[in-house]
């Protein structure tokens, strides 16, 4: 039994995290505001980690992906969540102007994770 998602949601969905996946590498993408220095402090830190940003964004495309051709949606929907709960967490700390892209995300996603609970309910047995 699969449940479905609306395909235009689906669809946008899977585009929109392609294009923020993207952006980790080609910064292509106007953010459009001043980064204060608590920003650019933990900006600069996940820029020196190496492998955060970069993670961030193959897994983001990845999903995207996954949405458009409609494989795989229920584990890359559970790969996306803690994505979301991390961009959701890094603006609330510190960019909170910037936050309404990711509480997008964080919608999307925990929305299409709840049309798929009965199929996800099974992981949560003994």
């Amino acid at each position: 039994m699969r449940t479905k998602i609306n395909t235009g949601v689906r669809v946008i969905f899977g585009v929109a995290l392609i294009a923020f996946g993207s952006d980790k590498f080609l910064e292509f993408m106007p953010h459009g505001h001043i980064m204060t220095e608590t920003l650019m402090n933990a900006f600069m830190g996940l820029m020196a980690n190496k492998f955060i940003l970069p993670t961030v964004g193959i897994i983001e495309m990845l999903v995207g992906l996954s949405l458009l051709t409609n494989r795989f949606t229920n584990l890359s929907l559970l790969a996306l969540f803690p994505i979301s709960f991390g961009i959701i967490a890094f603006h609330l700390a510190v960019d909170l102007p910037g936050i309404i892209p990711g509480i997008a995300v964080a919608t999307l996603n925990v929305y299409m994770l709840f049309r798929k609970r009965k199929e996800l309910a099974i992981l949560l047995k003994p």
